[in-house]
């Protein structure tokens, strides 16, 4: 039975299922007892559950998922909760949004916000079942306990994470599918969706800055996912005219950065890199702008 490739009978399926269960017992296991090798390990979570997602059949699915998540309770609950159920459901999400052939990037972001909004939803249950502040006793793994902006810090890493394992699970999964012929479709029929994405991702930065100040951060973290995305297509479009914009937004950008940095309040001066993916998002619907222009003339 090859590793990678689609389980048709109803024995392979099951025996698959059995091989990724297992696998997910020995991740739990090892974090455990060798709590050092947990955040290598969790990287590889959605990655297992996104395999069985995508090469069984999605009705035995949930069979894999009670499987997994009841077999690592026995040895962890707190860890199970935390990592093991979130890397169940974005592991079938990305699994069946390759099904779809649905762009790398959506793909990558849908997964990672709602690996995130699991994470989330979770971490009162941990501290509820356990009697455990999850947070604080994460902190104090890396002696950060007493560190003056923690709150911040724990949001960026609880993204970071996420959108790592994520990153990692569709890059290998895609590389891997593709040796089988299968293509996803990479094209971008319009970037004014990734535009608006950046702009409300900084907005809603902004809003927090004022309401919640600790999750203001993270959303300008997220725009940078997206100002990439939207410096690739500007180098890669060779237009001169695109780089010198680019050059000077992104010039502006610096000086008004140096300016009000050291003025504002920490950590909230953090919220001025907001103004490199502005600059590039601005650049971008001029190059949109500009070659739409052209292109009816």
């Amino acid at each position: 039975m090859a590793l990678f490739s689609k389980k048709t009978t109803l024995v392979h399926n099951i025996t698959y299922m059995a091989i990724m269960t297992a696998i997910n017992l020995i991740f739990i296991v090892l974090d455990t007892f060798v709590p050092f090798l947990m955040f290598l390990l969790i990287l590889l979570l959605p990655f297992v559950s996104a395999v069985v997602s995508y090469f069984c059949q999605k009705r035995y699915y949930i069979i894999y998922a009670v499987a997994s998540a009841g077999l690592c309770l026995i040895f962890n609950i707190p860890d199970t909760i935390f990592y093991i159920v979130p890397a169940l459901c974005s592991g079938f999400v990305i699994g069946l949004l390759l099904d779809k052939k649905i762009h790398p990037f959506w793909m990558i972001l849908s997964s990672t916000l709602i690996e995130v909004a699991l994470t989330y939803a979770f971490i009162p249950l941990i501290n509820l079942m356990t009697n455990t502040d999850m947070v604080s006793t994460f902190l104090t793994i890396f002696g950060l306990q007493n560190f003056a902006y923690k709150e911040e810090l724990m949001h960026l890493f609880i993204l970071f994470i996420a959108l790592t394992q994520c990153s990692i699970t569709h890059f290998v999964l895609l590389t891997e599918i593709k040796k089988l012929g299968v293509e996803t479709d990479t094209r971008v029929a319009s970037f004014i969706p990734y535009i608006i994405g950046l702009f409300a991702c900084l907005a809603i930065g902004v809003i927090f800055a004022f309401t919640y100040k600790p999750l203001s951060l993270a959303f300008v973290a997220l725009s940078f996912y997206f100002a990439v995305f939207l410096l690739i297509d500007i180098v890669l479009a060779k237009h001169i005219w695109s780089y010198v914009i680019l050059g000077v937004t992104m010039l502006a950008a610096f000086i008004v950065f140096v300016i009000f940095f050291t003025k504002i309040e920490k950590p909230m001066g953090f919220m001025l890199f907001g103004l490199f993916p502005l600059a590039i998002c601005l650049t971008s619907f001029v190059k949109i702008f500009l070659c739409n222009h052209r292109d009816n003339n």
